[in-house]
Formats: C-alpha cells, sequence, structure tokens
C-alpha cells in the first residue's frame, strides 16, 4: 500500500471505494471526516472532496445535522445492471451459434482452464478477490468469443454497486461451488451449441436478485434498499 503520507485526493477515493465495495465499511456505517483526516493524514479540504465524489457515485450519502454514512446496497440499481449484463450475455449466446466450431473449441478450452483455477481457488481458500476476477475472466471467454471483449465497460463506474451485492451473497450463502457448477452446465451447452439450453442456464445463473431475495429480505436487511 502506499504509504498514507504520500497519498493523494484520487488514492485516497480509490482506498475507500475498494473498502466500500468489499464491505470493510458496511452499508449504514457512519463515516467520520476528522478519523478520515488522521488516518490518512491528510486536510479536511481533501477528505471532503473524496466524500463528494463518493456521494456522486452513490456510495456515500450524507445527511444534514446526522453526518455521512455509507449508502445501503440499491437493489433496484442492481437489478438493473443485471438486466444490462444479462441482456448482452444472452445476446452473446445467440451469436455464438454462428461461430465456426474452431471458436467454440478455443472457447471451451479457455473456460475449463478457469474453471480448474476456480476449484483451485476454493481448496486452497484464496480471497476473494481471485475467484471473482476468475467469475468474471469466465464470462469474458463468451464475449470474447463473439468479439464484444469490452463490452462491459460501458457501465463499469456502475458495476461497483453489482459487486456489493455479490460480495453479500457468495460469502452468505456459500454458493462458490455451486457458481463453478453452473459455469460448467453453460460451458457445455455452448459447446454443443445447444442455444435454447444455454439461455436457460445463463437465466437462473445471473438471476441472484431474485433467486437469493432472502439475503435482503430476511438475512440482512438492514443493509439494503429498493426503490
Amino acid at each position: 500500500m502506499i504509504p498514507q503520507e504520500t497519498m493523494s485526493s484520487d488514492e485516497i477515493y480509490e482506498e475507500l471505494c475498494n473498502k466500500i465495495e468489499k464491505l470493510v465499511y458496511l452499508p449504514g456505517d457512519k463515516i467520520s471526516e476528522n478519523e478520515l483526516c488522521r488516518q490518512y493524514g491528510v486536510s479536511r479540504h481533501i477528505i471532503r472532496t473524496v466524500i463528494s465524489r463518493l456521494k456522486e457515485r452513490m456510495l456515500l450519502t450524507v445527511y444534514p445535522q446526522r453526518g455521512t454514512f455509507v449508502s445501503l446496497i440499491d437493489m433496484k440499481s442492481v437489478e438493473l445492471i443485471l438486466f444490462i449484463r444479462e441482456s448482452v450475455e444472452q445476446e452473446a449466446i445467440r451469436l455464438l451459434q454462428f461461430e465456426k466450431q474452431e471458436v467454440r473449441d478455443r472457447m471451451s478450452e479457455a473456460m475449463k482452464a478457469c474453471i480448474e483455477r476456480q476449484r483451485t481457488a476454493i481448496s486452497e481458500n484464496i480471497d476473494m478477490d481471485a475467484f471473482y476476477l476468475l467469475d468474471n475472466e469466465f464470462h469474458g471467454c463468451l464475449l470474447e468469443a463473439v468479439g464484444k471483449k469490452d463490452v462491459m465497460e460501458i457501465i463499469r463506474e456502475d458495476y461497483i454497486h453489482f459487486r456489493r451485492w455479490r460480495n453479500f451473497y457468495v460469502v452468505r450463502s456459500g454458493r462458490q461451488r455451486e457458481i463453478i457448477e453452473e459455469h460448467t452446465a453453460l460451458m457445455h451447452a455452448l459447446v454443443k451449441n445447444e442455444t435454447k439450453e444455454a439461455h436457460e442456464i445463463l437465466h437462473m445463473h445471473l438471476n441472484t436478485e431474485n433467486r437469493l431475495r432472502h439475503i435482503r429480505e430476511k438475512v440482512s436487511p438492514e443493509y439494503f434498499i429498493y426503490h
């Protein structure tokens, strides 16, 4: 980590984004300007600039006379992000059926290698960041096969809201192994060019907002908002 005394406003912003995403700061936690000033050894002006940027990104909420708090996870935003993501990947599945078998074969090999690394990650208890990178890599194999590898960059800034939700549900539902099995089933359907089945598997795989509704409604409702 960069020594705190040398951290710029941008670096502090990125570190706080990371802590909010990783749930180091839980939704609803109060953020103290004075504490951040002491922690990073910077002026109140710098911290207020950072807070303003986090507020614009909907990661912090400022309540007059009450203070600054980590925003609750907005499940409406998560739902919209998942809608965009699924629309993109479902279209990729449709396009894949028109690709040559050699393209599907290359995609299959890349997916197999990714799945194997996911299994290793679980058995070796590596950190969740590495598992998530492999998850993204797996889905990227499909997009790359149809020439759309970078399409999700369009919503890169907003994607942090989904990642906050993912950090919640993966840990609380223990879904890592289930994710791997769903990846494996999707890969087999894609390789066999079973388009209808692949569409159904992908929808089931990505429909976490509905499938894991109990987490936000019963297990940890205090961390979520839906409007």
